[in-house]
């Protein structure tokens, strides 16, 4: 009895594996049920899956019927005993059948013909049955056909299952690639350009509402040319001329904008994108934006640390070396000249010493702001 009940357990986690139980009709079934009647000269056709206590019916061909009790199907023989084919040619003359509700139900059962629906790890999930409300038998022939059909069943049911697994493979690891996207600094997309560089994202990642306070990722994929609203007017009309030229040469597109906040600040972000055509009128893009403000802010400091050392610094130096000139021409120098070169030095010193500490004190805080947004 154990093993029984583990076979039992095992049968029915396999058939729930297929969740096919209670599923709309398919087209591929009802034509097997249908090829079945025909074959078989038979009015009535099955195909049945036979859950814990219940027969539930998949397909029907010549009745209208969704399921019965597990205890009244006459597949029960089919899962319990190792049967290519059950064939009851009259279920009245039966003594295993002739008590079965089926049989007396007002259908009058009296023919019945099966085969299991075996998994590839041989469990039976259900079975493909002919019947009719009169004794019969069925010939070789159609026995050869009833098997065929059972087994295109079976092999349907094991497409749809793999094709569904791999389904919900594909969206799953699709959902994980775009949790990394939507978590990956900047703004990952791929969108499509038409001719008439009418735009449409097919990927667009979380990213884009950073961009932007106002911005919104949905309302952007719904209407993506509102997103050249953000753009500063004065890059708006470079950026689209630009777009258009590598739309049109196919070629790799990078082009750094502003845009600016509604508290005043200018950010700056650069776009970079390669394309793909796919056919004459659409062209795919693939490619990123990111904020690059910290990066044109260190330029723009950078070019004003170098105007300071060119201007700042070369005053005092100007001084030492006219100092310098003065000292090499003298013949005689009294100890109040000495003194007065002397505090002029000093003074020379002093500002290069005011101007390096300046130098000093603004490095410091560069450090301390790009530790912060790291």
């Amino acid at each position: 009895m154990e093993k029984e009940y583990m076979l039992e357990k095992e049968r029915l986690k396999e058939l729930y594996s297929y969740q096919i139980l209670d599923t709309d009709p398919e087209l591929e079934l009802d034509e097997i049920t249908q090829l079945a009647s025909l074959i078989c000269g038979l009015p009535i056709a099955l195909i049945g899956l036979v859950d814990k206590d219940r027969q539930w019916f998949k397909s029907t061909f010549g009745i209208a019927v969704s399921e019965i009790p597990r205890k009244e199907a006459f597949c029960h023989r089919l899962i319990s005993e190792d049967l290519e084919l059950l064939e009851i040619e009259n279920t009245h003359a039966d003594e295993r059948f002739k008590n079965d509700p089926v049989v007396a139900a007002a259908l009058h059962i009296q023919f019945y013909a099966g085969v299991p629906l075996k998994s590839p790890a041989g469990h039976v999930l259900g079975t493909l049955c002919v019947m009719d409300t009169q004794p019969n038998k069925l010939s070789e022939d159609q026995k050869k056909g009833l098997l065929l059909l059972a087994k295109k069943a079976t092999d349907f049911l094991n497409t749809r299952r793999t094709l569904r697994d791999q389904k919900m493979h594909i969206d799953l690891s699709a959902s994980r690639l775009k949790q990394i996207m939507d978590n990956v600094p900047g703004v990952v997309f791929q969108i499509r350009i038409a001719s008439n560089l009418d735009f449409s994202f097919d990927f667009l990642s979380k990213g884009i509402e950073d961009v932007h306070p106002d911005i919104e990722q949905q309302c952007v994929v719904e209407n993506p040319i509102k997103f050249i609203d953000y753009i500063h007017p004065e890059d708006k009309k470079e950026f689209l001329q630009t777009v258009e030229k590598a739309a049109n040469t196919l070629s790799s597109y990078k082009f750094t904008f502003r845009i600016v906040w509604p508290n005043g600040q200018t950010k700056w972000f650069k776009l970079r994108a390669s394309p793909k055509k796919i056919d004459n009128e659409i062209i795919l893009w693939f490619g990123t934006l990111l904020d690059v403000s910290g990066i044109m802010e260190y330029e723009s400091i950078l070019e004003q640390i170098t105007f300071d050392i060119s201007h700042v610094i070369r005053n005092p130096l100007t001084n030492l070396q006219g100092l310098s000139t003065v000292l090499k021409n003298e013949d005689k120098l009294s100890e109040c000249d000495l003194r007065n070169y002397a505090e002029m030095i000093s003074i020379v010193i002093e500002e290069l010493d005011i101007f390096t500490r300046k130098l000093d004190q603004f490095y410091q805080l560069k450090i301390a702001d790009h530790q912060a947004r790291i």
